[in-house]
């Protein structure tokens, strides 16, 4: 079973390689789109926000490596991932409303608050056991 786990990890983190070569491709792919396009500033976003989600895959390659390594898997990947996904999601928000901020001024109240409640439950864990975190349990 032990043996079974192990492949299962290293599936995993190949399948998490495989996915950020493909988000990097895909980043390249919207640089080009948006250079042609023109619509510098939204394409930019755009990208950006890619970059977001590289970031956790980053974040989850680091643990699975930790993982294999060690056994061990901090919480800390889970609470990082969700507090970069929010702070893309802030990001994103204009880019998918042009025009209608209006309309999104709720959304974006409600994750700023998220931000804000993810974010001090990520600072109070890594007080709270700053060995698990020494190395940020992941890439952040």
């Amino acid at each position: 079973m032990e043996g079974a786990n192990r492949l299962l990890h290293v599936f995993m983190a190949v399948v998490l390689l495989i996915a950020s070569l493909l988000l990097i491709w895909q980043f390249g792919n919207d640089v080009v789109a948006t250079v042609r396009s023109g619509q510098l500033a939204q394409g930019y976003l755009h990208a950006l926000g890619n970059l977001f989600i590289l970031w956790v895959l980053s974040s989850l390659i680091a643990a699975e490596i930790r993982y294999m390594r060690t056994g061990s898997f901090s919480v800390l990947v889970f609470i990082e991932a969700a507090l970069i996904t929010l702070l893309r999601q802030l990001i994103i928000i204009p880019v998918e409303s042009p025009g209608r901020l209006q309309d999104v001024t709720w959304s974006y109240a409600l994750i700023t608050a998220a931000v804000i409640a993810v974010g001090a439950t990520y600072y109070l864990m890594r007080r709270v056991a700053p060995e698990q975190g020494a190395d940020g349990g992941g890439a952040g």
